[in-house]
């Protein structure tokens, strides 16, 4: 079975035109039953939390990491 893991993300408030600073914060996993399991290595300070596939060339450096 393959197991769907996906990136968390913390994306601080910003001022309009400045760039946002993504920190990845933790990782997600899709159970069989579509319920998510999140591990956080740190709290955003908003609260708000992004969570998004984990892209291609973050396998390969887990991978390399493995």
């Amino acid at each position: 079975m393959t197991v769907k893991i996906k990136d968390v993300f913390a994306i601080p408030e910003s001022e309009p035109g400045e760039k946002k600073l993504w920190s990845k914060v933790g990782v997600a996993f899709i159970n069989k039953d579509d319920s998510i399991n999140v591990i956080l290595d740190a709290l955003p300070t908003t609260g708000k939390l992004n969570i998004r596939d984990r892209r291609q060339n973050n396998q390969k450096q887990q991978k390399e990491i493995l």
